[in-house]
Parts: structure tokens; sequence; C-alpha cells
């Protein structure tokens, strides 16, 4: 007699995003964990973005609780994304789950770039002006709307000179409707992240006066802003940011990584080229073709900057 098979249901991405953000909501009230919940939608809800569903999960962690979060993370079992040369150098805010059955992956932040002040301090403006929204039929904590105009902002900028769908997002939120008490709001609440500092021309487009702080403007954290947006012109973009900054002992080790990733490194980035030698070397050189075209145009991104 055969052992009947275990039932198994197949989750929609839609439920599992509203499934995960309460489930994720829920493990950090137990442990008295101040969450919020990042993008999603929220956003749509709030009129900022035409709706979509997510292909993840994004929450923003108070920083001092962020690695025990984690570990609550890893303990229900979920498992962390493999880490490359490359990503252990360029992800340095976040941390990215996946989990057997779940169509979804989840994204735990402990500060979110463009929020150039210290991210306890942006952490506390965020959850100054929280919100609760349903996720699931579970009460979350968001965001306020005039917090999540920025979030946005930032999170498109990283990607327009890329992709079309964040261009079509910048252009939505720009053209939305905010009463003179929101962009106030705004405003204030760019002034106590720093992201008045990291997108001046966004905020001024939008009818919001702020100040800008050169001090800021100098720091580390508004550097690591200036490659994430450089991401956005190709990994090549990303290499030559890395190389500038680091030190003269650690450059060879950079460039030689940049233009030849270890095999685990390329597997893990290009999982359709079979691991054979052709398809390797093959896909190699078209990846060191890409990069170097994309030099000239990502130069004169730059001097655009």
């Amino acid at each position: 007699m055969t052992t009947p098979a275990a039932p198994t249901t197949t989750l929609r991405l839609d439920e599992a995003n509203e499934l995960l953000t309460a489930w994720a909501q829920h493990r950090a009230r137990e442990r008295g964990i101040r969450l919020l919940v990042l993008k999603g939608r929220p956003l749509s809800d709030d009129g900022l973005r035409a709706a979509r569903v997510s292909a993840d999960v994004d929450v923003l962690v108070e920083p001092a609780r962020f690695d025990e979060y984690c570990a609550v993370v890893l303990d229900a079992g979920w498992e962390e994304f493999p880490s490359t040369f490359a990503s252990a150098h360029f992800t340095l805010h976040s941390r990215s789950f996946r989990k057997n059955g779940w169509p979804n992956s989840f994204d735990v932040h402990s500060e979110y770039p463009g929020f150039l002040r210290d991210r306890v301090a942006v952490f506390e403006a965020l959850w100054d002006g929280r919100r609760e929204a349903a996720f699931a039929h579970q009460p979350c904590d968001i965001p306020s709307r005039a917090a999540n105009v920025l979030v946005l902002a930032l999170h498109s900028l990283r990607g327009t000179h890329t992709q079309e769908r964040h261009r079509a997002e910048l252009q939505h939120l720009q053209a939305a409707s905010f009463t003179a008490d929101e962009r106030q709001a705004i405003g204030e609440v760019a002034e106590r992240t720093g992201a008045a500092t990291a997108i001046p021309a966004f905020l001024e487009g939008i009818g919001v006066a702020v100040a800008t702080d050169p001090d800021l403007a100098r720091g580390a954290a508004a550097r690591e802003w200036r490659r994430k947006v450089a991401e956005a012109d190709g990994a090549a973009a990303s290499w030559l940011l890395l190389v500038a900054r680091a030190p003269w002992r650690e450059k060879p080790v950079i460039v030689a990584r940049a233009l030849w990733p270890s095999r685990r490194d390329f597997a893990i980035n290009h999982p359709e080229i079979p691991d054979r030698v052709w398809p390797q070397l093959h896909g190699r050189l078209a990846r060191l073709g890409r990069g170097f075209r994309r030099l000239p145009v990502v130069a004169r991104s730059r001097a655009r900057r």
C-alpha cells in the first residue's frame, strides 16, 4: 500500500506577499522589534505609483536589532541568498532571503540608500510618522505618505537610466498631487533623513523647498548613494566606483575579480550558462565585452552628474 502524497498548495505572488508581510510583522512584534514595511502595495494605495505585484517583500528593521531579526528569519527556515565577491562589496544595507515553496523573496534592511543621515536617526524619523495598513487582515506598520514619497523616489532614481519601469514610476510620482501640508511634511522628513541632500532636484520639482547639507554630501553615505545610482549604468559603473574608493593595496584584487569572477561567483550570477569549458569561456568573454562597451556610456553619465 502506497502512502498518499502530502497535499501541496501553490501560492500566487500577491497572496505570498500579503502573507509574508503579515508574518514578518508578527515575528517582529512578538520579540518587541520595531519594523516598517517598505514599498509594496501601500505605494499604490497612496496613489504614488500604479498598482503592481512586487516580486519581494521589503522591511526596514530598527538598526540595533537587525542581526537579531535576521536570525529569527533564518530560524524560521528561510535561507540567505548566496553572496559573491561583488554582492559582499555592493550590498551593504540589506540581507535577502528565500524559502522553498514561496514565490517571493524577503529583503530585510538595516538602512535605505539615499537616506544619508545616521541610520538610527533615519529609522526614528520614519518610525515617528508610522501608520498601520492591513496585510492578510493583520495590522502592519508602514511609513507615512510623505516618507513613502521619498522611499519611492530614492528607489526609482537608482534605476531610471536603464529600466523603463523605474522611469515610468518616477514620472507618475512627479505628477502626483500634494497639498501644501503634504509638501511641508515631505520636506521635514527629507531633512530629518538626509534625503534632501541626496535628491534636491526631485524635491524641487514637486514643489518641496529644502536645504542641502554640505557635510552630508561629503560623507560615506553620500558616496554609497552615488554608487547605488551608478549601478543603474550597469556593473561596470559600480566596479569603477569601487576601485576608485578602495585602498591601493586592494585595487589589484578588485580589478582582477571584476574582470574574471571566481567560478562560484560566475555560476551564481549566470546560472543559465552550462558548467562546461566552452560555454563558460564564451559567457565570460561576452561579459567582458559588455562591460568594455559600457565604459564610454558610464563616463558620459558620470560627467553629467
